[in-house]
This record gives structure tokens, sequence and C-alpha cells, in this order.
């Protein structure tokens, strides 16, 4: 990935990490032993092109290239390198399910000023689902001790809500239909 794009993306890779951070996250913990699947298993290409709707691009850092791909992130661009357009799935997991409850909980005043007011409950999506819209353009989805972080980018400012949760459903799927565990 080149320096443009990481510098375009401050701000969703500052909401990613505060999603995953507190006392929660999951060192030493009964998540640490739960079996991980690959983001990119559950959420593929021809997902993200079904939604882009134009041509596509898997991003990659040289540390990626270096030391591999962190298989609990799936990252696509349908823009350009000097405007991003980004769709992916970040996967965090958390000691328990109470605990992604609790910090998707104590993340909501600050998705709520970084999103500009734009937070709102999304039902019927696993566990519990936080729309962070505005800028952000993030779906938060709990399944169990698992945090489902869809980012969909549009390329005018419109919400990308449906879009994010049409990706959701479709990993809900692949997630229960057993989806292979990252190598």
């Amino acid at each position: 990935m080149t320096r443009s794009i990481r510098r375009s993306m401050p701000s969703l890779l500052l909401l990613a990490a505060l999603a995953a951070c507190g006392p929660s996250s999951d060192s030493g913990s009964q998540a640490a032993q739960a079996p991980k699947v690959d983001a990119c298993t559950l959420f593929t290409y021809e997902d993200a092109k079904a939604i882009a709707g134009e041509s596509l691009a898997s991003m990659a850092s040289t540390l990626d290239e270096a030391v591999g791909r962190d298989p609990s992130e799936c990252i696509y661009n349908s823009g350009t390198l000097d405007q991003p357009r980004i769709l992916s799935l970040l996967i965090r997991y958390h000691r328990s399910p109470e605990a992604a409850k609790r910090i998707q909980e104590s993340s909501r005043s600050s998705f709520n000023s970084l999103s500009g007011g734009r937070v709102q409950d999304v039902p019927g999506l696993g566990d519990g689902a936080l729309w962070v819209g505005g800028r952000i353009q993030q779906l938060h989805v709990l399944e169990g001790e698992r945090e489902l972080i869809i980012t969909v980018q549009s390329p005018d400012g419109t919400d990308q809500l449906p879009q994010a949760r049409q990706i959701a459903e479709k990993i809900q799927e692949r997630m229960k239909a057993g989806a292979k565990p990252a190598a």
C-alpha cells in the first residue's frame, strides 16, 4: 500500500484501533483460543467487486509482502491512489461476548464524535450491530467474542449502510456454514 493511501486512512485506522482497545482485548483470554477465520475467506474479492461495481484492487503493504498478510483483515480499494474508496473487513477478538458488547457500548461516544453524531443501532445483525456513518462509513457487528468491522466508503459521500449490511449478512452466512480457520 502506498504512503498516500496510508495517509488517507487515518480516521479509519484510528476507529478500528479504538474498537480493539480497552481492558477486554484478547490477550491471554478465551478469544485467543477461539478458532480464527481468514477475513478474505469471509469477504472475498467477488463480494467487494459486487459492491464496488468497478475496478478493484486488493491492498497490501510491503510489510504484508515481507511477513505475510494479517488474516484478521481484508482490504480492497475501488478508487485511485489519490482518491481511495476502501471496502474492508477487520475482525477483532475479545475475551467474551460480554466484553465485546461492553467495548462496543463504551466506544459509542467516540464514534459519535468521529462521525458527527451519525451513529445508530442496526437491528437484526449478529448479537448487536452499530452503524457509524458520516465520514467513517463502518458497520460494527458482534458475533460472540468476534467484532466484525465492515467499511464501505462511498465515492459520492452517500450513506453506505445498505451495502455494509449486505456484506455483513453474507459474512454471517459463511460463518454459520463453517468458514475455514486462518492459517
